[in-house]
């Protein structure tokens, strides 16, 4: 209990989640007499995993797609496509951020690649600055959803499931989400009165989409590769590297040798944010499986009620608080072994579970006090963060509503696993 306090206090003082989970798992430890040595052990350890190799190159593939003109090659795309409907800048901003997702895996990266073009864009066509930074952090967030999603590669691991078939359960739900924020968009054009950007053209759309053919081959390569059982998806975190530096520095020729330098410094950067976040997270993890708190969580979770539906609700209330505070990679750690017993308990299948998860996630990576991509889109517009949240809430809304839909029914997750016999 006295660790839960040390926690929350740090969190509280804005001390960073990484250092907090850290310290409270070195406290942890030490209170229960076991020698602190087994930190540094079990930190590397955990991060020796083979799986665990694809985050560093979608990290690259990511920085590149931002620097070799990948990424504004999808955003033309995405405007030729739904440009011409009412609030047609807000609909790019929804659709080129999930071309984005389908190719870089990251949320936060997303959010930055796309927000740093469309931001500024949707500020000069008259949208509230507001409105275009919330709009821009809640696309963001599909990159949690969609394939490559490095959230799903970690809680596959950590649930033992295969990734790809949380890759492809994944879709459908993620298509829901990216559906759920066009319309907000909509109606908010329509009480804004915010205009298309231009006129629906084949022409423009065969244009675009000859310009942006080999960044949309991207995922097809991705997924299909391991849906083909050519390659693993660890090994497609290589394959898609490899992939997006080749058309950027050969076909687009926007990559060069002298701002490689500067992806490669970004992309060593953000792996080791998360590899130290991750290897802190698992000894964390490790200590509240050996005490049986996972036990003890799932015990009481099953006393309390015995109708699965109602216990779905708790879990995700529970895991709303916790993804307020804790960064999605974490939480999984943490947290999916303490429910992982009760969910196996309730029969529901842990694919199916972990895409609400991502689904309950994408709540909380666009709320303070982690709120990632809503942090990252205010930095890009800089608007206050209040104002930000505030202009927020109507995506917030809508992501409840989407995850009340994938809780009820779970069939959405595993249509297409089922479809393809996986």
């Amino acid at each position: 209990m006295g660790t839960l306090v040390v926690g929350l206090g740090m969190l509280a003082l804005g001390v960073p989640v990484a250092v907090t989970i850290g310290i409270c798992a070195i406290l942890a430890l030490a209170i229960s007499g076991t020698p602190i040595l087994v930190v540094p052990q079990q930190f590397f350890a955990n991060l020796n995993k083979f799986e665990l190799l694809a985050i560093p190159f979608f990290m690259l593939t990511g920085a590149v797609m931002d620097t070799g003109g990948i990424s504004r090659r999808l955003i033309d795309f995405a405007q030729s496509l739904v440009g011409f409907v009412r609030g047609g800048l807000g609909m790019v901003t929804v659709v080129a951020s999930l071309f984005f997702a389908d190719i870089s895996g990251s949320a936060t990266a997303d959010t930055a690649a796309i927000g740093s073009v469309m931001i500024p864009g949707m500020v000069a066509r008259g949208y509230a600055v507001p409105f275009a930074t919330a709009l821009q952090s809640a696309s963001g967030s599909l990159g949690l959803l969609f394939p490559p999603s490095m959230c799903s590669i970690v809680y596959a691991y950590v649930a033992n499931v295969s990734v790809g078939k949380m890759f492809i359960a994944s879709f459908l739900p993620g298509l829901l989400v990216a559906v759920s924020f066009m319309v907000v968009n909509y109606i908010t054009a329509i009480k804004r009165n915010y205009s298309a950007v231009q006129e629906f053209s084949l022409r423009t759309i065969w244009k675009s989409f000859k310009n942006a053919a080999f960044a949309l081959i991207a995922p097809m390569i991705i997924l299909g590769g391991i849906l083909g059982g050519l390659f693993t998806p660890t090994e497609s975190g290589v394959i898609a590297a490899c992939y997006v530096i080749v058309i950027s520095k050969f076909a687009y020729k926007e990559l060069t040798f002298a701002n490689f330098k500067t992806i490669l410094i970004k992309t060593v950067i953000n792996t080791t944010r998360v590899s130290f976040l991750l290897g802190l997270a698992f000894v964390l993890g490790a200590f509240l499986i050996r005490e049986r708190i996972a036990h003890q969580v799932a015990s009481s979770l099953l006393q309390m009620t015995s109708n699965k539906l109602f216990l779905l609700l708790l879990i995700n209330v529970f895991l709303l608080i916790i993804h307020t505070m804790l960064e999605t990679i974490s939480s999984i750690i943490v947290v999916l072994p303490v429910i992982l017993p009760v969910i196996t308990s309730m029969g529901l299948d842990p694919v199916a579970f972990g895409i609400i998860v991502l689904v309950n996630s994408a709540v909380g990576i666009n709320m303070p006090p982690i709120g990632f991509c809503l942090y990252t889109a205010s930095s890009i517009s800089n608007v206050p963060l209040e104002q930000a949240f505030r202009a927020i809430l109507p995506f917030i809304f809508a992501l409840l509503i989407d995850l009340s839909i994938v809780i009820l029914f779970p069939q959405i997750s595993l249509a297409l696993p089922k479809l393809f016999h996986m």
